[in-house]
């Protein structure tokens, strides 16, 4: 299973080739990768697609939190959201929200971009998003960021602390929604006229 991402990268070759941009958002929870991705789909009429929908989905059917699901989270679903990351890509036209994101999308990603939070503000979004006590979300956020780490490095021997894949750097701490979607904005289509 571990050389699933190598099974990937041989299927890639067997899809139509890609038409318009794709670009991946990866952060970790509460970093606000949702929020960055939805205002690029917005400004570049880009299809959003949110890898963690299908992860929510499957902790609301489980009746789990997500950091439970997290380490429980069965590796066939991870494979086939990560094939159906790949098709999207291939396509193009796609803003694709996810951790891995980048990592499965492989060169049909046109950018990178990694969503970097501190870990204080990280828990009060998770919080106010899931209505959860500053304590509940850091035990939530501790356990998801574990739970995640693990998971990829037993699958797919990735460590997500590497950021060296990623083109883009967001900082995403106490800057206003305006503020923050200029600089995204802004710095990806510099980064796309190179």
């Amino acid at each position: 299973m571990k050389t699933y991402l190598k099974f990937l990268r041989k299927y890639e070759n067997l899809l139509a080739k890609k038409s318009g941009l794709t670009i991946t958002v990866s952060g970790l929870s509460g970093s606000g990768k949702s929020t960055v991705a939805r205002e690029i789909a917005i400004f570049f009429e880009l299809k959003l697609i949110n890898a963690g929908d299908l992860f929510r989905k499957y902790a609301r059917q489980k009746k789990m939190s997500l950091g439970e699901v997290s380490k429980f989270f069965p590796e066939s679903i991870d494979y086939q959201i990560d094939k159906m990351t790949l098709e999207a890509a291939q396509k193009g036209g796609c803003v694709i929200v996810g951790r891995l994101s980048a990592w499965v999308t492989g060169g049909w990603a046109d950018c990178r971009i990694f969503v970097q939070s501190n870990k204080k503000i990280r828990e009060k979004r998770i919080a106010q998003r899931d209505n959860l006590t500053i304590s509940a979300a850091r035990v939530n956020v501790n356990n998801r960021d574990k739970g995640d780490c693990s998971r990829y490095e037993k699958l797919y021997k990735i460590n997500l602390k590497d950021k060296t894949i990623y083109n883009l750097i967001i900082h995403n701490n106490k800057i206003t929604l305006p503020k923050l979607k200029k600089e995204i904005i802004q710095r990806l289509k510099d980064f796309l006229k190179k």
